[in-house]
């Protein structure tokens, strides 16, 4: 089982390193529609890897955070429009208001988008489905379904810098 995961990772990895600047931005900041009241935070970490650091407060009150890793490949027919690919981790914690006492939840996520920056504005936008698998919850409310299909965002963000 780690051999392939470690495989699966390395090829991931590999697969990102080898195209040539996908990106034509560095970091931007900025908000994600369908998770709640979320900020988002994307960098670049080489030409086509990027993180996308998130957190904030989920639909009904839940407080929610989390990363994701992710490859770009450029979409040629339309210049600064790319499609990306990846994987992360996610957290919800919702509290007594929800009716839930408690709860925590911990999630691994693949993600699959497409992303545009504007060319004369500093603006940059994305759509993005994350499905992921929760592998841990404090309280088996709902031990038997643990795959979440229901995630994903619209993002707007500021760009920082190009």
């Amino acid at each position: 089982m780690k051999t392939k995961l470690a495989f699966i990772v390395g090829l991931f990895l590999l697969l990102g390193a080898a195209s040539l600047n996908a990106q034509d931005y560095k970091s931007a900041i900025g908000g994600k529609l369908g998770y709640g009241l979320v900020a988002s935070y994307k960098t670049f970490i080489s030409p086509k890897n990027a993180l996308d650091i998130f957190g904030g407060i989920h639909w009904g009150g839940s407080f929610t955070g989390g990363v994701n890793f992710s490859i770009h490949n450029p979409i040629k027919s339309v210049e600064r429009l790319q499609w990306y690919y990846g994987f992360g981790a996610n957290f919800f914690n919702w509290g007594g208001a929800t009716g839930f006492a408690n709860w925590f939840e911990l999630g691994v996520s693949g993600n699959i988008g497409l992303d545009y920056s504007f060319p004369d504005i500093p603006l940059n936008l994305s759509v993005d489905y994350v499905p992921t698998i929760v592998i841990y919850e404090n309280d088996d409310f709902d031990r038997f379904n643990r795959f979440r299909s229901g995630y994903g965002a619209l993002t707007a963000r500021y760009i920082i810098s190009r």
